[in-house]
């Protein structure tokens, strides 16, 4: 069979088709666009994704906490909207979730750090050293608490309910702050029960990029993870 017939074999293409095709294509492409620009536009919104850990205080981050009463704690006036939608949800799934922690002052969280230190050198085992560095591993030393930014609370519950809040929580701005494995980049040890809210926008790519608020801030502020305010 000759090129010729050959072309003459081809199935052509009728332009309506083409035109549905270049419309949905179209339309794909706007989608994706808004959907980046407004992870892009997130970017440069920080004000509640303020990085607290061993390597940047609180006195750095530029975050300014408005400590409100909240269900027998205190937390941060931008989340207790949020914190209420949560927990009505949590409880219209069928769970009695309780707040443990809120907002605390650093001269609290000494008095916290102080005392998870007395306890672990109670058992004998452990040297005043080993005993404070296990203690910025769970508790964290004063200055470098998220709880001191008002932005972080503790839920106390059955695996049920952690379980629905790791898989929930973010559709509320609200990200479990320190997952299983992720301590070499958190410098914490796991916690099941601290959520952070870093606002509804970046816990939805958090939670979609299974990342944590390190590595989020790494992408979108660089490896040094530094948050810059205007």
């Amino acid at each position: 069979m000759s090129s010729e017939q050959l072309a003459a074999k081809r199935i052509k293409i009728k332009p309506w088709v083409k035109i549905v095709f270049g419309v949905l294509a179209a339309a794909l492409v706007i989608a994706l666009a808004i959907r980046l620009g407004g992870w892009s536009h997130h970017g440069q919104d920080n004000r509640l994704t303020a990085l607290v850990n061993p390597w940047n205080g609180v006195d750095n981050c530029g975050y300014a906490p408005r400590p409100t009463e909240f269900d027998g704690i205190q937390i941060d006036k931008n989340m207790k909207k949020p914190l209420e939608t949560l927990l009505a949800e949590c409880r219209r799934a069928g769970f009695a979730p309780a707040l443990t922690a809120g907002y605390r002052t650093q001269a609290e969280q000494q008095e916290l750090f102080d005392e998870t230190v007395r306890s672990l050198l109670a058992g004998g085992d452990l040297s005043e050293n080993e005993a404070t560095a296990i203690a910025s591993m769970r508790v964290g030393r004063p200055g470098t608490s998220e709880h001191e930014l008002g932005l972080a609370v503790d839920f106390a519950g059955d695996e049920a309910l952690l379980s629905w809040l790791r898989e929930n929580a973010w559709q509320y701005g609200f990200i479990l702050r320190y997952p299983a494995g992720s301590e070499i980049l958190t410098g914490r040890d796991a916690d099941p029960c601290h959520f952070r809210y870093v606002g509804e926008a970046a816990a939805e790519q958090i939670h979609a990029m299974n990342a944590t608020l390190e590595e989020y801030l790494s992408l979108f502020y660089g490896d040094s993870a530094q948050v810059i305010f205007e």
